[in-house]
């Protein structure tokens, strides 16, 4: 939705400024992420501009998917699905959740954050609770990426 040359980058843009671009033109998350999660207003303008752009690409992709004529199992990575409320284009919902310290931890190394800004981020979110009661089946994925792949082997089987 937000490459170089995307009409929701354009957008973006337009809204928050050059500001929130890389060298490259491509957008920083980090800087626009320092804006969006420390005023709710903002986040709301950023999923204005995203939101409808998103549906319109879950809806293209299930209109593509239906076109095949081979039975199979899609698997859609939606973060926030609830959020949109996308859900009712699916079949079934799957909630991966953990416990908050670790999903605190995780996101703090893998997007190079301070806790302030994690916090800020993870709080701008539906909470792993009301996520997990909203979907039809939950992952846990607070353990190792082997426990992680059982899970997921398991909710297969019941697909």
């Amino acid at each position: 939705m937000v490459v170089p040359g995307s009409v929701g980058l354009r957008e973006i843009t337009k809204q928050f400024s050059k500001h929130i671009l890389s060298t490259d033109g491509s957008l920083d998350r980090k800087k626009l992420g320092r804006i969006v999660f420390s005023d709710r207003r903002q986040l709301r303008k950023l999923t204005g501009i995203t939101g409808l752009l998103i549906r319109k690409q879950i809806l293209k992709m299930i209109s593509d998917m239906k076109k095949d004529p081979d039975p199979v199992i899609n698997i859609f990575e939606i973060p926030l699905l609830f959020e949109g409320k996308y859900q009712s284009y699916f079949d079934a919902t799957i909630s991966i959740y953990l416990d908050p310290q670790i999903q605190l931890k995780r996101l703090m190394k893998r997007n190079n954050l301070d806790e302030v800004a994690a916090k800020k981020k993870i709080e701008s979110q539906m909470s792993m609770d009301q996520k997990r009661l909203l979907a039809d089946f939950s992952i846990d994925n607070s353990q190792d990426l082997t426990h992680l792949e059982t899970e997921i082997l398991q909710l297969l089987k019941k697909l």
